[in-house]
């Protein structure tokens, strides 16, 4: 029996997350997920999203396999989400489009509550954190990266900011994974 097979059997019987790259993706893509069939040339993979989800079965051979990797540190907090995803509420979100300024109201809030909140500086460039406090011309963030790791504080210019966003699907994840990071050292 070839190595990648006994470890596709393995992922089976342990019900565990694998990742996947073979020769149709490109490099450093992986799908990620639980192996739920295989035969001597293909195996079945279901796969999980990163919000812990499942999103649908890939029937892949083995020969196409180019590497597998089993329990590294993104897949031990994937599976962290996945047993606790149902704790995720779809219909929470708040997203708040004002600049500068016109967010004080809220950024006071989300400090109070001790939110963790994305902060748009523009479309495409945004920081996920706690805002600690903030003056007339700055907020102070700590900053949480997305496996729920502190990352520094930072300040940021308030006229900067155009809009935030809370209890999205995306900062509950982060919150999960921030509350719980203790558990992945």
């Amino acid at each position: 029996m070839s190595l990648k097979k006994s470890l596709l059997e393995s992922a089976i019987k342990e019900k565990s997350l694998i990742g996947i790259r073979t020769n149709s993706l490109e490099w450093g893509e992986s799908i990620i997920g639980f192996v739920v069939e295989l035969d001597e040339s293909y195996f079945t993979l279901n796969e999980i999203d990163e919000y812990g989800f499942l999103i649908g079965k890939t029937q892949i051979a083995i020969e196409d396999v180019i590497n597998i990797e089993i329990d590294d540190r993104y897949q031990r907090r994937l599976m962290y989400i996945y047993n606790n995803s149902s704790t995720f509420n779809m219909n929470e979100r708040i997203t708040i489009w004002k600049e500068g300024k016109e967010l004080i109201p809220h950024i006071k809030t989300l400090i109070e509550y001790k939110k963790i909140a994305t902060y748009y500086l523009n479309e495409d460039d945004y920081v996920i954190g706690f805002a600690l406090k903030y003056d007339k011309t700055y907020v102070m963030i700590k900053n949480i990266g997305s496996e729920g790791d502190e990352d520094g504080t930072s300040y940021y210019p308030i006229d900067k900011f155009v809009g935030l966003r809370y209890n999205g699907i995306e900062e509950q994840k982060i919150k999960l994974l921030y509350e719980n990071r203790t558990s992945f050292y």
